[in-house]
């Protein structure tokens, strides 16, 4: 899977990836038939419509017959009219040109707002499939990803996705339903016509193909280059009061600048692509109408053609040349959907985290695993906890992290774990929940092996459930404060209340309950209270182990003491793993597992590893 995805990433840029078309098939596919209605109703409307000049070509030779002295030579201008309009009055000819006129209309009219709605739809299954998917990607993969790039997906292709393929997709097809309709229509008028639709269409073909590389290149070139300046732009932005401490305004201002600049100059040539494109079609209409003019006249000289079926082939062919030069317009615009499509197609098939899978009803397909996880909650209230040699990094090109850690956490005991900056405490983290694969050594819940992934005798997901977990910065989505408690939606309204009330959240309740809005990041929340929702959040998980990383590092030492003296009450009995970060914290401990530069130095009470530490020239970090 993986050594696909790549290959098909490094084709050349000048051809879209062939699974940009099984991809769009996918997120059609539950509307196939509703689409497949409607687009014979739209067809049927835009034949409606422009047989209107048919109609008027019959009734124009009816007159023309009816005015002209059958001994006269002009007379083989006029032509003999269909037996089924013979006898048609004026009155006639109006009323049925009104009825095909309003028909004609409604159905195009059904054609655009229910295909608009339906293709929008089907567009949205592709953004809600990638979310799905990159929410299961391994943590390298962020690693290695721009936060820009990211975002430009997210954002700018994905809109570019959505508005050509939501309502102008509509207008695209209607072209294409007047292409058909005027061959259809210009060879029941006289099929000498035909030829000069085939002939338009060629040449606009030929012009189209002409420029179809260069443009396809400016439009991805200009995509990319979207990505830098936005991931710039979102750095400065979360780091304005840093910059601003430091007085590096001037810096990131020339950086964006610079960026900025690099985006508008690739959006001038674009421009200027796009605008010899249409400069060459609109000089090929000009000569082509020329040219149908000039023949048309000769035709009828020869009394080959009468003039109603010569009115209404000329007004087919130039309404058709006008027809096909947008046609190939939205068609170069289609193109650069296709781009948008193909560049969150390379995430909609991108590898999965080893161990994870798509849930069974996932609908795209594609060559990763299927399954379902069901919830798989450990009765128990605690378990034990085993590591064996335990060798970890973060990517076979960088240096160990850990090196060959042993240790064992019986069920209900509470284990601290220090070291300085960068000794390897969040890395050990890390690899108990398995983020990064890891490649020595084994880590064993309640018995059960759980790492390596190899060896594994609980599945990824299931066994990730077992351990709960709160951290220094705390995480909180936009959104009510129920789904920020229940993110699997699966407890009752009281049970979370209950919970929120242990915690002393209560006050949160007033007056919009559990419906009370977190915006992002909780910023509208303090980051005591953010840190006591993650913990309530975290004692609703009822998970068997408990694991707190540095959580309160950016508390001051009074929140500090409260929120440890709520931990201490509801996870007492649990298995946990403190992370520390202050000494005073250790002391609650049951032992304390020492690390330096990733190596065990020791594991043992508090009191022992606090002696041997001291002892020692080194700072807790």
């Amino acid at each position: 899977m993986t050594e696909s995805w790549r290959e098909s990433n490094q084709k050349s840029e000048d051809h879209l990836n062939a699974n940009v078309f099984l991809t769009l098939r996918d997120a059609y596919h539950p509307f196939r038939y509703r689409i497949a209605l409607t687009m014979v109703m739209g067809l049927f409307g835009r034949l409606l419509v422009l047989g209107n000049a048919n109609v008027i070509g019959i009734w124009v030779d009816s007159l023309c017959l009816t005015l002209t002295d059958p001994a006269s030579a002009s007379t083989q201008a006029c032509k003999g009219i269909p037996e089924v309009f013979v006898g048609f009055t004026q009155k006639d000819f109006l009323w049925l040109l009104s009825v095909m006129v309003s028909l004609g209309f409604a159905f195009t009219c059904y054609f655009r707002v229910y295909f608009s709605r339906l293709s929008a739809e089907a567009i949205s299954r592709i953004y809600d499939e990638v979310t799905l998917r990159t929410s299961r990607f391994p943590m390298s993969f962020f690693d290695r990803q721009p936060v820009g790039r990211i975002v430009t997906r997210f954002s700018s292709d994905y809109g570019n996705v959505f508005r050509l393929f939501g309502g102008p997709l509509a207008e695209f097809i209607s072209i294409i339903f007047d292409l058909v309709s005027v061959v259809i229509l210009a060879t029941i008028a006289s099929p000498v016509f035909l030829i000069y639709v085939l002939l338009i269409s060629i040449c606009y073909y030929y012009v189209f193909q002409f420029n179809k590389v260069t443009l396809r290149k400016v439009r991805r070139s200009l995509s990319e280059a979207r990505s830098p300046s936005i991931a710039h732009f979102a750095e400065s932005a979360q780091g304005a009061s840093t910059i601003r401490t430091f007085r590096k305004e001037a810096s990131f201002t020339h950086r964006y600048q610079f960026l900025d600049e690099f985006y508008l100059d690739l959006k001038l040539k674009a421009v200027r692509h796009i605008s010899y494109f249409s400069f060459q079609m609109n000089a090929l209409t000009s000569v082509l109408l020329l040219f149908t003019g000039i023949t048309s006249y000769f035709f009828i000289q020869k009394g080959w053609l009468s003039i109603g079926a010569v009115g209404v082939a000329f007004g087919f062919i130039a309404f058709s040349g006008n027809s096909v030069q947008i046609f190939f317009e939205w068609l170069s615009q289609l193109e650069d959907a296709l781009i948008g499509v193909d560049r969150l197609d390379s995430y909609l098939r991108a590898p999965l985290e080893p161990g994870n899978a798509l849930p069974t009803k996932a609908e795209f397909l594609t060559d990763h695993p299927k399954q379902d996880f069901p919830p798989m909650k450990s009765t128990k209230q605690a378990i034990g906890l085993r590591v064996e040699d335990l060798w970890f990094r973060y990517s076979e090109k960088q240096k160990w992290v850990l090196k060959g850690l042993n240790f064992q956490i019986v069920p209900g005991e509470i284990l601290g774990v220090m070291g300085r900056t960068g000794s390897g405490k969040s890395s050990l983290i890390q690899a108990l929940f398995n983020l990064y694969p890891v490649e020595k050594g084994r880590v064993l819940l309640d018995g059960q092996v759980v790492t390596p992934l190899t060896e594994a005798e609980v599945p990824l997901v299931n066994y990730r459930q077992w351990m709960a977990y709160i951290s220094q910065d705390p995480v909180l989505f936009r959104g009510t404060l129920r789904e920020n408690l229940d993110l699997q939606k699966l407890l009752d309204d009281d049970e979370l209340i209950r919970a929120l009330k242990l915690f002393h959240l209560e006050h949160l309740l007033t007056p919009m309950g559990l419906d009370f809005q977190v915006e992002e990041r909780g910023r509208n929340l303090s980051l005591g209270e953010r840190q006591l929702i993650c913990m309530t959040r975290c004692l609703l998980q009822d998970a068997p182990v408990v694991i707190f990383d540095e959580a309160t590092a950016s508390i001051d030492p009074q929140t500090e003491e409260s929120i440890l003296k709520i931990a201490s009450k509801y996870f007492a009995g649990k298995t946990q793993i403190l992370i520390a970060h202050r000494l005073s914290t250790l002391d609650r401990c049951d032992r304390v597992l020492w690390i330096d530069n990733g190596d065990q130095i020791m594991i043992d009470t508090p009191a022992k590893v606090l002696q041997a530490f001291h002892a020692q020239p080194l700072t807790l970090g």
